[in-house]
């Protein structure tokens, strides 16, 4: 897969989203703040509650905040725009 979008829809992301609100900018880019916070989870940082429902929901990360099978493809998918050396 070489899209993030292939693995977590856009549909999905706005269901698990539900009715969060992190204000305007972080609303209109509710895919950058699955990305963040993933990359987060992977470097060991800790981000917000609501945050953290929204990852557990797309089923990225576990409930010991740690990323999953699903969650490490999403981060690579994310991150190094489909190329790997």
């Amino acid at each position: 897969m070489d899209k993030p979008e292939e693995l977590i829809t856009d549909k999905k992301i706005e269901i698990a989203w539900g009715n969060a609100d992190f204000g305007e900018y972080l609303n209109a880019n509710k895919r950058e703040l699955v990305n963040n916070t993933i990359l987060k989870c992977v470097c060991g940082y800790y981000t917000g509650h609501t945050a953290e429902c929204i990852v557990k929901e797309l089923g990225l990360v576990t409930d010991k905040w740690e990323l999953t099978n699903k969650g490490r493809a999403y981060l690579f998918t994310a991150f190094s725009k489909g190329k790997s050396y």
